[in-house]
């Protein structure tokens, strides 16, 4: 495993994380042990295709809803917009 690889998969898992509101619901969503997905969020490996095909599905539904609310005007909410966890 090339550790670029693993570096690249982790910023993605990453991004899935926060859209999925959590490491939990991540490893639901992806159908895989949390220990796991653990490792690849550290980039110690990288996650087989199936998972990060899954996790680039969730990255490009997320880039079609921005774009779908930007083309019909609604304005982009900044952070202090987002209510605290």
């Amino acid at each position: 495993m090339h550790p670029r690889w693993a570096e690249m998969c982790a910023r993605i898992l990453q991004q899935c994380e926060y859209l999925q509101g959590g490491r939990e619901p991540l490893a639901a969503f992806l159908g895989v042990q949390a220990a796991e997905l653990d490792d690849w969020l550290a980039a110690r490996s990288g996650p087989p295709r199936a998972v990060f095909e899954r996790a680039m599905e969730l990255i490009l539904a997320e880039h079609d809803r921005r774009a779908a609310q930007e083309a019909a005007g609604v304005p982009k909410r900044r952070r202090s917009d987002r209510p605290a966890a």
